[in-house]
């Protein structure tokens, strides 16, 4: 029963997550998903989830993922510079140590559907 309530919990986030964008674009989402245990497979690949963060439209469809025609046109125009932003960087601490920020994108497995 525990699995029950932790699935209606998820799709109760993702409901609530995609509430303030428009019908047309919800409807969607609700097709990508129904395509999630492919997305997160090809995703769990560490090099594919690296060029995800290049070219999330690319990497879909080379996948065989059909994105949506809406969702298309808006991963269309990702900036193809957001890894260069996730770069590390480093800061001096007043004691003279340098501390260097690590960004791990990780991408975990979603409910079983069906």
């Amino acid at each position: 029963m525990a699995k029950t309530k932790s699935r209606k919990s998820v799709q109760s986030h993702f409901d609530q997550s995609i509430a303030q964008l428009s019908p047309s674009l919800q409807r969607e989402m609700q097709e990508l998903r129904k395509q999630e245990a492919k997305i997160l497979k090809l995703l769990s690949d560490p090099t594919k989830a690296e060029q995800y963060l290049s070219n999330p439209l690319q990497l879909l469809q080379s996948g065989g993922i059909r994105v949506p025609t809406l969702l298309k046109r808006r991963l269309q125009q990702f900036d193809p510079n957001l890894a260069q932003h996730l770069q590390r960087q480093s800061y001096a601490l007043p004691n003279g140590q340098t501390v260097t920020a690590r960004i791990r994108v990780r991408f975990t497995q979603g409910p079983k559907e069906g």
